[in-house]
């Protein structure tokens, strides 16, 4: 499991916790798959493994694992008989339904087969039933009978857990590898590609990446793999073929434009873990920008920051941590990034229906960001890990949060591995901010609020006149009822949240570092609310 800490304490972010054997994830809708045509190396293909993995199997895993992870209790004969109905997405003509003590599946108005009904907590016997009314319906229909295991689990899958929260799902095998080594990293050389009318386009270079030592540049064109040209072969293959085993020796051709020169080079694969960390000096600040949580977060962060402070010295004024668009990552991740800034206090709690989901997690001294000044920076795209990151670095008065109201993702996903490769995101708890208040639909409300505003001038001037989001509006934040959505809705417009990386955010960061007196005012509000609670 990736879920790298402690009950009531944090170390390093790799401690283990042996009860859960799937890692912990924070992650926003909008991040459950690819969300751009430009995109990194995707997983090497493995061999399906669905055509030999059983439909008993299959879902005896997933119905057992949702029965004791998802954080509300599983109706058991609601959740099969609904995936079945999955089925009909395939081939209309067959249907499921379920009555007091039956299952029936049924071709047109015809029962075709009918089942007695397991015991309700019975997963194993749901499980059989299941696989039994795919037979069934695989009888009826020669569609169905062509159709692949993983096209039926999907439907399947689909269908049953459309009706629990936004964020548990299944991912089929290609789609799990692709997280995967999104979180984890993967045997390759280190570029980012597009695809343009058939041709692969380098957009990125790992630093330090095999292909960085051996020279490709932004804008080659990758012209072939050990000898078969990427022209017009399908975008997965092409990605497969620059992945591979860590060691193994890959021959890329690659064209450079405008001469159109071309070269070969034999590149060894290595592990690749995605960047998600950038630091640049802007005189005596430093900025951070985050934007994911794998697992290289921490460690990339911390030495940034031993970095920035070895560059600048004593006259480094602080840091700005710029979360804005990132829509969440790795729990243990954004556990690590919180302690990196914080000596101590609480930095997250959890809480769900699983004895292992109940967890208080807190800073302990001894990290080298701890004496940094900071401004850290969100907006409606900051969500779940990001949020757990602002939270606590605000509730504890660490920092000073700027920009707009965040996404509030306020739930933590526990990944299952599957028979087949796939995986399983199954939501397991709620998450909480240091000062109590559940970041689920709600969000972290900066002390300083930019929304439909770009003026720094006009920002820094009601910073100075105590014109922050002020302790009432913290403390009602804090206080919300979550069951009045309305409610909830209503405070997040006092600080409505916008997706836009204004340059003014930044103005206003630099700003207050370099004032110290400005910076203690725009604190002011998030200490007297933390008094007040």
């Amino acid at each position: 499991m990736r879920a790298a800490y402690r009950p009531s304490s944090l170390r390093k972010p790799r401690s283990r916790l042996g009860v859960l054997a799937a890692a912990l994830v924070l992650f926003a809708t909008a991040c459950a798959g690819p969300r751009e045509t430009v995109r990194p190396e995707q997983a090497t293909a493995a061999a399906p493994r669905a055509a030999q993995v059983s439909p008993t199997q299959f879902f005896h895993r997933a119905y057992d694992e949702l029965a004791v992870r998802y954080i509300q209790p599983i109706d058991m004969p609601v959740l099969a008989s609904t995936g079945l109905n999955g089925l009909s997405k395939i081939d209309q003509r067959v249907a499921v339904k379920r009555t007091d003590t039956r299952l029936q599946v049924m071709d047109g108005a015809i029962v075709a087969a009918s089942y007695d009904l397991p015991r309700r907590d019975d997963a194993l016997r749901w499980a059989q039933l299941t696989a039994a009314a795919i037979d069934s319906a695989r009888n009826i229909s020669p569609t169905l009978r062509d159709t692949p295991n993983e096209r039926v689990f999907r439907a399947v899958m689909d269908e049953a857990l459309a009706p629990l929260d936004a964020y548990t799902r299944y991912d089929d095998p290609d789609r799990a590898r692709d997280a995967r080594a999104s979180r984890d990293g993967f045997g390759g050389i280190g570029v980012t590609v597009g695809f343009e009318q058939g041709e692969v386009r380098v957009d990125a270079v790992t630093p330090d990446s095999p292909a960085a030592r051996g020279g490709i540049r932004v804008g080659d064109r990758l012209v072939a793999a050990d000898g078969r040209a990427f022209l017009g072969m399908p975008e997965r293959e092409v990605i497969s073929r620059l992945r591979g085993p860590i060691g193994s020796e890959v021959r890329i051709e690659i064209r450079r434009p405008p001469a159109e020169t071309r070269s070969e080079l034999k590149l060894t694969r290595s592990h690749i873990v995605s960047p998600t960390v950038t630091y640049r000096r802007d005189g005596d600040i430093a900025y951070f920008r985050v934007t994911g949580f794998n697992q290289r977060t921490t460690d990339t962060l911390t030495d940034a920051v031993r970095r920035a402070k070895a560059e600048i010295g004593p006259n480094l004024r602080g840091a700005v941590l710029d979360l804005r668009g990132n829509l969440g990552g790795l729990l243990d991740q954004a556990v690590g990034v919180s302690d990196l800034f914080l000596a101590r206090g609480t930095i997250v709690s959890t809480r769900g229906r699983h004895r292992g989901a109940l967890q208080t997690m807190t800073a302990q001294p001894g990290d080298i960001g701890e004496d940094v000044p900071l401004v850290v920076l969100v907006n409606g795209q900051s969500a779940s890990a990001s949020e757990i990151v602002a939270a606590a670095l605000q509730d504890n008065g660490r920092a000073v949060v700027v920009g707009t109201t965040s996404f509030g993702k306020g739930s933590v996903q526990t990944l299952v591995p599957m028979p087949n490769d796939g995986e399983l995101v199954i939501t397991w708890a709620r998450f909480h901010a240091p000062t109590g208040y559940p970041l689920a639909d709600l969000g972290v409300i900066p002390a300083v609020c930019t929304s439909g505003n770009d003026q720094i001038a006009a920002a820094l001037q009601a910073i100075n006149q105590g014109r922050t989001t002020g302790p009432d509006v913290m403390v009602r934040w804090r206080a919300a009822d979550h069951s009045d959505m309305d409610g909830l809705k209503r405070l997040r417009q006092i600080c409505a949240p916008e997706n836009a990386n204004r340059e003014s955010d930044l103005g206003i960061a630099e700003a207050l570092l370099r004032d110290r007196t400005l910076f203690s005012r725009a604190l002011e509000s998030v200490q007297l609310a933390a008094e007040a609670r």
